[in-house]
């Protein structure tokens, strides 16, 4: 899985090489001289296929097929690749405002380029403007593509579209117009709104609403207190879920627009309404994993929402709550299984894979409901991303490390946030781990110093161990904060120490309902 979000960092990168090679949305790239003609109209054809593709997809210039460092690469003219001068070329054979965005990257001595092309909002297809021809390296002329001709990415070729392909290409054009004419519904929703609010009343809550229609009256219903209405929108959507996977945004909205406003009762509604949907997922069924997947991003994005508003006393029961008894296995945290469920399908190439993160950061920039006054959307600048990553990075440390301490059950959890920079979580290691012993007691109140340290060196273990094997070029354990360290030398290692287990039941002796609610 791709995840074709606009990012063209360092981390991105990796995630890419990483991924298990190329497909409809990644292309991998030895070298490209654009001195030669040939380069040239061969990259401007890779690039425009990958836009007729939506979302998009991206290029990797200076590794082989398997995302290997290349050879060829070594006298590769880095400047070439400049974002403006790749639209440029791409603009010169299409009349569409394609666009390239590129950065450079040096690692271990190794230079690449990554290149994203994002398609048209509007989901169209791009035709070539003029002929594209120029001669090959024995001095034949080669036609690379003609004008009018319409080629898209499938798997790793570009090829001519198909009739078959009508329907998936005008999904998102569809959606476009749908938009559209929810912004005149919107229109008129805010001047019911108007209306309401002047008699006292608030707007409906109804399933299927557009978005943003739907935050206002969140809003509102949150504002005076509607809760028969809140309580009857949770039971609607959660309902829908089983049909259509995209509820669980809606449950996710409501539990974090329910945080926004200090409403415990109504998140704890939608987390146990969220736990009741991962529940009875039917894994007969051929979506089940991807209904998994879905309850997992949904998760993230709430535990997200618990970081930023310093929630840290409702981490530990949300994410220990036990998967349901099975017979292989009970998993320590619902969050887990559904994990563990998306990679045996496929959906991730890895289990400890930070994709994870990635997943839930393209869905909350594509749904802002459940990531509410934090800035995101697809035309949001990088800033919030990057903010809203941290967050995500730190929910997951805290997650894991509410799993390994206070979890009930086998599996505990993996460190998705070790395929990223340290610093991301330094500001919650800080928090937590800091002289200031409150938000510790707050996040576990049931467990001392001692046992946290015990935990979060194994934790630690873990996530250096999966950051080295699994070359996430990211070194865990320099501890950015200097806080961990001195958390640890105030609570040392002890020889009867007994740390979890990621294939033993852990906690056997705690009660699972004490974290669970």
């Amino acid at each position: 899985m791709i995840v074709v979000d606009g990012r063209t960092d360092r981390e991105k990168l990796f995630e890419l090489l990483k991924s298990g090679g190329e497909c409809s949305e990644l292309d991998f790239k030895e070298t490209l001289d654009f001195s030669k003609k040939i380069d040239e109209l061969d990259f401007v054809k890779d690039a425009v296929s990958m836009c007729n593709r939506y979302p998009g997809g991206y290029i990797v210039i200076g590794v082989d097929d398997d995302g290997n460092p290349s050879a060829r690469a070594e006298d590769t003219n880095w400047t070439q690749f400049d974002g403006a001068v790749l639209t440029d070329k791409i603009r010169k054979y299409v009349q569409a405002p394609l666009t390239a965005i590129s950065q450079l990257h040096e690692v271990d001595g190794h230079t690449y380029c990554l290149v994203c092309l994002l398609s048209l909002e509007d989901g169209l297809l791009v035709p070539f403007s003029k002929l594209g021809q120029a001669a090959d390296g024995k001095g034949r002329q080669i036609v690379v593509f003609r004008e009018g001709e319409i080629v898209r990415r499938d798997g790793a070729q570009n090829r001519p579209i198909e009739y078959s392909q009508w329907a998936e290409i005008l999904k998102q054009h569809d959606a476009c117009v749908r938009k559209d004419e929810s912004k005149r519904m919107d229109t008129l929703v805010d001047n019911i709104i108007a209306v309401l609010g002047v008699k006292g009343k608030t707007p409906p809550l109804v399933y299927g609403m557009d978005e943003e229609a739907l935050v206002r009256s969140l809003e509102a219903c949150f504002e005076q207190k509607e809760n028969e209405k809140l309580s009857r929108f949770i039971f609607q959507v959660a309902a829908e879920f089983q049909d259509d996977t995209d509820a669980i945004n809606g449950l996710a909205g409501i539990g974090a627009y329910a945080l926004s406003y200090c409403n415990d009762a109504f998140f704890e509604k939608a987390a146990d309404a969220l736990y009741d949907c991962y529940a009875a997922i039917d894994d007969s069924k051929a979506d089940s994993a991807s209904k998994s997947l879905a309850v997992a991003v949904a998760c993230y994005e709430l535990g997200a929402q618990l970081v930023r508003m310093k929630r840290w006393d409702l981490i530990a029961p949300f994410v220990n709550r036990q998967s349901p008894s099975r017979s292989y296995s009970v998993y320590a945290s619902w969050i887990r299984d559904c994990q563990v469920r998306a990679v045996n399908a496929g959906l991730f190439n890895e289990a400890g894979s930070g994709m994870m993160i990635t997943v839930a950061l393209d869905n909350a920039t594509n749904h802002p409901i459940v990531a509410p006054d934090c800035g995101l959307n697809k035309g949001s600048d990088a800033s919030a991303h990057e903010r809203y990553l941290d967050l995500l990075c730190s929910f997951d440390f805290l997650y894991c490390l509410c799993v390994f301490v206070a979890g009930v059950g086998t599996g505990l959890a993996y460190p998705a946030c070790c395929f990223y920079s340290e610093k991301r979580i330094s500001n919650v290691v800080s928090q937590i781990l800091g002289g200031d012993p409150r938000a510790r007691r707050e996040l576990l109140p049931d467990d001392d110093d001692d046992k946290i340290a015990m935990c979060l060196r194994e934790l630690y273990r873990l996530a250096s161990n999966e950051s080295l094997q699994k070359d996430s070029n990211f070194y865990w354990g320099f501890d950015p904060s200097r806080v961990l360290r001195r958390f640890l030398q105030d609570h040392p290692e002890r020889l009867e120490e007994q740390p979890p287990d990621m294939f033993s039941y852990n906690n056997p002796d705690r009660d699972p309902n004490s974290t669970s609610h």
